[in-house]
């Protein structure tokens, strides 16, 4: 519980909007009788779902999720993703980061592809992740290029 009230009144909300927000956070990570240990002996699965649970509820204008998704059991990544549509369809605009092609063409309409903090393609999500696997297999091939160059 001291999780949530130090990370809500780090984004500026006040202390008896909290108690009102405790609840959803609590059930929604579903961490239970470990709501209350320190973070400190939490796994990261745990923490993600603390996260992912306190920036849900305060209902945001604009969402980041960095690879939350790839934590935790199928239900509780199903219940995520299911929240994000939910998001999504309330015009939160949502700004997802992840390595899962299953999960961004399932919740994603359009896409982006950075290389080395430089934007290099934009457009449609099933556009971008087959850029994106070009990209990949590009730099596989210049690599073994690279290796074979050695021996010669």
């Amino acid at each position: 519980r001291e999780n949530i009230y130090l990370k809500c009144n780090i984004l500026g909300i006040k202390n008896n909007e909290i108690s009102d927000l405790m609840n959803k956070v609590i059930e929604f990570s579903e961490l239970g009788e470990y709501i209350d240990q320190p973070v400190k002996t939490y796994s990261s699965g745990m923490k993600a779902r603390l996260g992912f649970a306190i920036n849900i509820s305060i209902k945001p204008d604009i969402l980041i999720v960095d690879e939350a998704l790839s934590v935790g059991d199928k239900y509780f990544k199903e219940k995520c993703k299911n929240k994000i549509n939910e998001l999504i369809n309330n015009g939160v605009t949502i700004l997802l980061v992840s390595h899962s092609d299953k999960s961004l063409s399932e919740i994603c309409l359009r896409g982006v592809v950075l290389n080395n903090a430089k934007l290099i393609y934009q457009g449609e999500i099933s556009n971008c992740l087959n850029f994106y696997k070009e990209l990949k297999q590009w730099d596989i091939i210049q690599k073994n290029l690279k290796k074979e160059e050695k021996y010669l």
